[in-house]
């Protein structure tokens, strides 16, 4: 008997001498696990006492799908009084789909029981009804079409025709001629509903009459016929559905703009669907012109569209309608013709236009990808544009042209080049025109991890004229009539020394830091408090919840358009591989600037994941190291991703230092890096690191057993995930035994609510060993919830992916 065998004879022993809980899990996992010999023991669950058992065990009869329980299911219909049983073994009939099971399914979903009562105003057999009706529909029955149209014209039934139609969807031939009937002579509701119902068939067959139902009188069939089209992939209806744009109804314009992108996402460069549709660029409708634009984008060639097509598009590039002006953009970028290149530098410069359309104008620029003096100068305008998504589209368009060679008229000599443009900006040296920089914009950002003092000093340089004096007290303006307070008691003198020599920000907040990290600064003693220990966890709470709030404040604040073009050019670098973009990021990860320090870093972590091994990210290394210990919160976590990602093995020792620290994120995100170089860190010899001294795969596992009883889950997942995946290193794999009692455990943690996590990650580990540990617990552990952790542990263990995706279908 293999461990699977035992788990399942096990479970189905918890059937007979478990209490309700018990039979209930196990009942449940015998059904997830398809356990045919548990069958007996299920089937005499039906009768248990105990409702949810029953119920539980009809399901898992179902799921199971052996057929000698269908006699039993069919008896316990006849004769069970409980609604909610009996629609849990109509269900499990419906998933059996023996010809005993379609009868009595057939006759239960028509002839309501006697013996079922009423819950308040709820009949349960309307529930049993439907789950009958879904059982027919789900198993394709022929002659229930019949069974399925009775019902649904019979006007004191429960209104449950969607689930009728969907049902006669699913049968093949009697169904879908019912529908096709219902959708040419029903009512508006059967008409609509019959469309959807088509739509969802499959049936390529049916696509002729959806047509013919886009010209219904009814608004809402016509809308239902478009969505149906799309469902069923109807390409060659698509400038039919292009034409419905120009409904009069906003429902059924907005089913038809659906139905052209699903079409359109899925279709090919269809020839005919193309020169059908580019007329449709001159439509009155600016709609019609939006969808045709977006259409021709993701299907032509470039260079493809003729001069009139062109001109067409660029009337639409001023339409009151800012979709169908970015679409046109959109499509003239996509058709990369130089001709158009004029058209699309006035629109970036045109600011009456809504700032979506100059930015797609922008983006279009640097996808027709002609480098010359004129759009060089055009995005060096549109950096500084007061508007961020034009902001940010003129640097990605740069990079973008970065790559593209210089035209005949133009030498490399008399032009910058784009990348060096990006870097300017970065560092801070791009001369921005006046009238384009206002001191502030009102641009979010996710947070602002600048420490304070840095934020008022930065607050200071901004200020453009002297501010009035305020009073003290009030905080309001002082007239000028008044005068100054001044303090009965003069200020200490300060002492020679007390003052330190100017530093510049980033050296002041490590200082800062240092001193106290290592107690330097002479601080008041504080009395000493003593609170009880709920008192303690409250303002706890309170604390954390006030750096959160503090956080939050931080992504709100406004920032100079400067200081916001300097953090989206290191967005867009993320993934360059040019050792000058490398060069800028580092140069960003030592700014005086707070936010652009966090940019940097986390562009230099996934740039080092998109491309393992780039060296001349490795300089970033001594900063990384130093932030990760003196950086606020946010940046610290992203410190510990790229130092990660980078695979200098160096990082080991400062990252297992913090793995002990307060800030939860940052303990989880350290587990992640260790792991990541423990398994991909580079060869210290081979990639030319420094590692001062090496830390073995053996202390990184240590390390991380240890997390598994840390207080919070996250942590505990991480630390976890993460051992699975250091046993697959050499030479560790004697630690097995004792890593799957460790997992065990960290399943109990948290009332069990990462149990079935820690059952996957068990089967990767030792299925033999972890459901030999599981087997024991389950006769020693004191309770029905904790062997409930249990038998989750176990059915993740002996269940793959697809087994579980075919037991929710």
């Amino acid at each position: 008997m293999n461990m699977k065998e035992k788990t399942e004879q096990s479970l189905t022993d918890l059937l007979k001498t478990g209490d309700e809980a018990d039979r209930c899990y196990a009942a449940r996992t015998l059904g997830t696990l398809g356990s045919r010999s548990a069958v007996e023991a299920l089937i005499k669950q039906l009768t248990d006492e105990d409702i949810d058992a029953c119920v539980d065990a009809a399901e898992a009869l179902g799921r199971i799908g052996d057929q000698q329980a269908v006699p039993a299911l069919i008896k316990s219909l006849e004769n069970e009084e409980s609604g909610e049983v009996c629609t849990a073994v109509t269900t499990a009939l419906g998933q059996l789909g023996s010809e005993d099971a379609v009868t009595i399914l057939k006759k239960v979903a028509v002839d309501r029981p006697d013996r079922i009562e009423w819950e308040d105003d709820w009949d349960r057999w309307w529930d049993i009804q439907l789950a009958a009706v879904e059982a027919l529909g789900n198993f394709g029955v022929e002659d229930a079409t019949g069974t399925l149209l009775q019902i649904m014209e019979d006007e004191t039934s429960q209104d449950i025709d969607p689930e009728i139609f969907a049902a006669l969807a699913n049968i093949k031939e009697s169904g879908i001629t019912a529908l096709l009937e219902l959708l040419a002579n029903g009512s508006i509701m059967q008409r609509r509903r019959a469309a959807r119902a088509l739509g969802h068939s499959g049936n390529p067959e049916v696509t002729k009459a959806l047509g013919q139902a886009l010209r219904d009188e009814s608004p809402e069939v016509r809308a239902a016929a478009a969505t149906a089209l799309a469902d069923i992939d109807a390409h060659r209806y698509l400038p039919a559905l292009l034409l419905l744009l120009r409904d009069p109804e906003d429902d059924v314009r907005s089913a038809a703009i659906e139905a052209c992108n699903r079409l359109t996402k899925s279709s090919s460069a269809d020839m005919d669907i193309i020169a059908e549709i580019t007329p449709l660029l001159s439509d009155p409708s600016s709609l019609v012109r939006a969808i045709v634009a977006t259409t021709l984008s993701s299907l032509i060639q470039p260079r493809s569209l003729d001069e009139e097509s062109l001109a067409a598009v660029a009337d639409s590039l001023t339409d009151k309608i800012y979709d169908t002006a970015a679409s046109a953009c959109d499509l003239l970028g996509v058709n990369g013709d130089p001709a158009s290149l004029d058209t699309l530098i006035a629109t970036v410069r045109n600011k009456n236009l809504y700032s979506m359309v100059r930015r797609q104008a922008t983006l279009a620029i640097g996808h027709i990808g002609i480098l010359n003096a004129d759009t060089i100068d055009l995005l060096k305008e549109a950096i500084a544009d007061k508007e961020q998504p034009v902001r940010l589209a003129a640097l990605d368009a740069l990079t973008a042209l970065d790559a593209i060679p210089t035209t005949e008229e133009e030498t490399t000599e008399a032009l910058q080049r784009p990348l060096d443009i990006v870097l300017a900006v970065i560092a801070g040296e791009l001369e921005l025109s006046p009238q384009e920089t206002p001191q502030k914009v009102s641009q979010a950002v996710e947070f602002d991890p600048t420490p304070i003092k840095e934020q008022d000093r930065k607050a200071e340089d901004t200020v453009t004229e002297t501010p009035d004096v305020l009073n003290a007290e009030t905080g309001t303006e002082l007239a000028d009539s008044e005068s100054l307070v001044l303090p009965e008691v003069p200020g200490r003198s300060v002492e020679p020394g007390e003052v330190n020599a100017a530093v510049s920000t980033l050296d002041a907040i490590a200082l800062d830091n240092a001193e106290v990290t290592f107690g330097v600064h002479e601080a008041l003693p504080e009395p000493e408090v003593e609170f009880e220990q709920e008192i303690e966890d409250f303002l706890e709470v309170v604390e954390e919840n006030k750096r959160v709030g503090e956080r939050m404040t931080r992504g709100r604040r406004k920032i100079s358009i400067e200081d916001d073009v300097r953090r989206l050019g290191v967005r867009v670098l993320i993934g360059n591989t040019d050792d000058a973009s490398a060069a800028g990021l580092i140069q960003a990860l030592n700014a005086d600037n707070g936010v652009l320090r966090y940019e940097a870093a986390l562009a230099i972590a996934e740039t080092a994941r998109l491309h393992p091994g780039l060296g001349s990210l490795m300089n970033a290394f001594g900063s990384l190291t130093t932030q990760l210990g003196l950086g606020d919160e946010d940046q610290r976590v992203a410190c510990a991703r790229a130092m990660g990602l980078l695979h200098n093995k160096a990082a080991m020792l400062p990252l297992l230092d913090v793995l002990n620290d307060p800030q939860t994120t940052l303990r989880t995100e350290a587990i992640s890096a260790l792991v990541e170089l423990s398994i991909s860190g580079d060869d210290p010899e081979k990639a030319g690191h420094m590692v001062v001294k090496p830390v073995s795969p053996k202390t990184i596992l240590r390390k991380l057993s240890s997390a598994l009883e840390d207080t919070e889950f996250s942590v505990r997942m991480a630390a976890a995930k993460g051992i699975v995946q250091l046993l697959n290193l050499e030479g560790l794999g004697e630690s097995k035994t004792e890593i799957v009692e460790q997992l065990i455990d960290t399943g109990f943690l948290g009332a069990g609510a990462q149990a079935r996590n820690i059952g996957k990650l068990l089967r990767s580990v030792d299925i033999q060993g972890s459901a030999e540990r599981l087997l024991s617990q389950l006769e020693t552990v004191d309770s029905s919830a904790e062997r409930r952790f249990v038998i989750e542990m176990l059915e993740e263990l002996f269940i793959s992916s697809n087994d579980r995706s075919q037991q929710a279908a």
